[in-house]
């Protein structure tokens, strides 16, 4: 396979519409998620300030994008449309690693070595999703 690498304007408007449908729903799916985390209190505990459901939507992310990319996904060009609505968008929207980092800073403020762990775990978590995900789809087996 080739990927498409030039658009005519038409695709690029098709494609930019398809990531922005995705990233929306992606997106919205994040936004009611973190609000069923309990808003942290007042009080100094770094582990009630974790951002327990972004870690959670970013494995989940790292896992499905990378499943689908390995997967069912591909044989697709880049520019296909479902790979840009699932991938690019839907999981794009999902996950956040810049609202975890924001989120760290809150632990690192009540405890720098809690931040640090929160921040490592993220990254390495997100890593070992993407590996499960590689792990999960064998393309020589039919």
């Amino acid at each position: 396979m080739r990927p498409t690498i030039t658009l005519t304007p038409r695709q690029l408007a098709t494609a930019v519409a398809v990531v922005a449908l995705g990233g929306a729903v992606g997106t919205l799916l994040r936004d009611v998620a973190l609000r069923v985390q309990p808003a942290a209190n007042a009080s100094n505990d770094w582990v009630a300030h974790v951002p327990w459901v972004l870690l959670v939507l970013n494995v989940l992310g790292a896992y499905s994008a990378t499943w689908l990319l390995r997967g069912p996904l591909r044989a697709h060009d880049p520019n296909d449309r479902w790979r840009l609505l699932a991938v690019t968008g839907f999981f794009g929207g999902l996950t956040s690693y810049s609202g975890l980092f924001t989120g760290v800073a809150d632990v690192w403020h009540r405890c720098a070595g809690g931040g640090l762990v929160v921040a490592l775990g993220g990254v390495a978590s997100g890593v070992a999703a993407a590996g499960l995900g590689l792990a999960g789809h064998h393309p020589h087996r039919r």
